[in-house]
């Protein structure tokens, strides 16, 4: 699993991925970081401590769901696939 493409993917589009919740049941979602798909109301205000960053970008990867409306996150370890869905830039 290449995160850094995934996270280029999710910044430039829509990205369609499976990933196992902590419940242990496998989640389907299509989600976003890309600014012009993400609602303004919705743009993320807070900051991280560099060193919070550092730990979050090892473990994580946050996304905005696109059918739930809200921003998600998946452990690295628990993603099983993805495939870029649309890609805006």
């Amino acid at each position: 699993m290449n995160i850094p493409d995934l996270k280029r993917a999710l910044y430039e589009g829509i990205v369609l991925f499976e990933f196992v919740k902590r419940d242990g049941t496998l989640r389907h979602a299509r989600g976003t970081t890309c600014p012009d798909l993400v609602p303004t109301d919705d743009t993320p205000k807070g900051r991280r401590t560099p060193e919070q960053q550092a730990l979050y970008d090892r473990q994580t990867v946050a996304f905005y769901d696109i059918d739930k409306k809200g921003w998600r996150s998946m452990r690295i370890d628990t993603i099983w696939s993805y495939q870029r869905a649309m890609k805006l830039t």
